[in-house]
């Protein structure tokens, strides 16, 4: 039956080019504005290189000092090294604990070169690598001998490697860094600016860098400049985490003497929770996000499908007499309100699969503005910074189905009431209806 009603679709298509394409093209817009949503949080969420354990990931990114007396007296910034060390790296349920700073321009520089030119730094630690599967093409990342010993050493981009030196087999060659020698030792797969956490062109042990390990800043050397990156055996371990991390604080603030406490707000939070930390002295509130997506996708539902539902109204007024020679032949209103539930979805599936070229193709051109959109906004960012975009970040079988998905629904708001309105009209009046 199924086949029958499909067959009736297509040759409906053909029979009425006009609003077919309308309908395709409509329905295209639509869905095509939903999935660029759906899209950027997709490659902002899902595991993908060098991120592949994000389901797993988990984030501290900021720490608040307010003073005991005077609440609006307070700090906010980022970790220390040592607090990481102190806090996080002893705590259960965690497989890896790393301190990451966010990526830096520094002047780079080699022999043979005249000027020196820019390039994104990051500094960090030997866990780093446990927790980003980063691919060696050449040579290993620092180890915690080089870490511990403040060594001189760095991890370089394919592409990195390529600008500096014209070739990856580099390992052991020499390069400044601000003005600094540093030694190569090992040489990475490329990745994404899109995977901001592990993104940079270089990657040093921060223990090489003396601003980074002076242990001065205020309160008590919680503020740094580094966020706490955690791998965890499990997404549902970050209760246990977060639990350590509450007693530690209590403990701490019962002992702090400075007249200050700390507030961390929930934090660590799970890796896709962070795309939705925008207040650093507030918890997340996921009912309200969750609410406010609801109402965006609504309104890029809501809107096409009215108009869909006014097409259709009026191609089923020109339809009435053939709805009418066919109950009055024996057929049900169920089996004609199924044929027309059938004809429309083939035509959303037709306008799905337009819409899902249609994002692709404004997301491939207008990346670097729409990647940057759950970042703050808009960024600068140079000409050189990797917005490389892969065919796994594009399309996945969640991709697919969101999309399927996404038709179904379009598909019966807007044919529903048409379709009913119509079926419920007797035999004469529909058989008496002028064309």
């Amino acid at each position: 039956m199924i086949k029958k009603y499909l067959g009736q679709a297509i040759h409906l298509l053909r029979q009425n080019p006009l609003f077919s394409t309308f309908y395709i093209v409509a329905t295209g817009l639509a869905i095509s504005m939903v999935m660029i949503l759906v899209i950027i949080y997709y490659i902002k969420i899902a595991d993908i290189y060098p991120e592949i354990y994000r389901t797993r990931m988990a984030i501290a990114p900021t720490a608040h000092m307010q003073d005991i007396k005077d609440h609006s007296l307070n700090n906010t910034w980022r970790y220390s090294s040592d607090f990481i060390r102190k806090c996080f790296s002893s705590l259960k349920g965690t497989e890896a604990v790393s301190a990451v700073k966010d990526a830096e321009s520094w002047l780079v520089k080699v022999n043979g070169v005249k000027r020196p030119f820019s390039v994104w730094v990051k500094a960090t630690d030997p866990e780093f690598w446990k927790i980003f599967g980063f691919s060696f093409v050449q040579g290993k990342p620092f180890t915690d001998a080089d870490f511990q010993s403040g060594m001189h050493v760095a991890v370089v981009s394919e592409d990195m490697a390529r600008r500096i030196f014209g070739e990856i087999e580099i390992v052991g060659r020499h390069m400044e860094l601000n003005y600094v020698d540093y030694r190569v030792c090992g040489v990475v797969k490329s990745p994404s600016y899109v995977t901001k956490v592990s993104y940079a062109e270089v990657w040093l042990p921060y223990s090489s860098i003396p601003s980074y390990t002076i242990q001065g800043a205020s309160d008590g050397d919680i503020l740094g400049p580094f966020q706490a990156v955690f791998l965890l055996p499990s997404a549902l371990n970050i209760r246990e985490v977060r639990a350590g991390v509450d007693e530690y604080v209590r403990k701490f603030n019962e002992q702090n003497q400075d007249g200050s406490f700390l507030l961390m707000h929930g934090q660590p939070y799970l890796y896709w929770k962070t795309l939705f930390y925008t207040e650093d002295m507030k918890d997340l509130d996921f009912l309200k996000i969750f609410k406010q997506i609801g109402l965006w996708l609504c309104m890029l539902l809501l809107v096409p499908a009215l108009n869909l539902s006014g097409m259709i109204s009026s191609c089923m007024e020109h339809r009435l007499p053939e709805m009418g020679v066919r109950k009055a032949f024996g057929a049900t209103g169920k089996q004609l309100f199924s044929q027309i539930m059938w004809e429309n979805l083939l035509l959303t599936c037709f306008g799905g699969v337009l819409g899902l070229l249609l994002s692709f193709g404004i997301i491939l051109f207008a990346k670097d503005w729409l990647l940057t959109i759950l970042d703050g906004g808009m960024q600068s960012l140079s000409d050189l910074t990797q917005m490389s975009l892969t065919a796994d970040m594009l399309f996945s079988p969640i991709l697919f189905l969101v999309t399927f998905m996404v038709c179904i629904v379009l598909n019966v708001c807007s044919a529903l009431i048409p379709a009913y309105v119509t079926l419920k009209k007797e035999i004469v009046y529909s058989l008496n209806k002028q064309k």
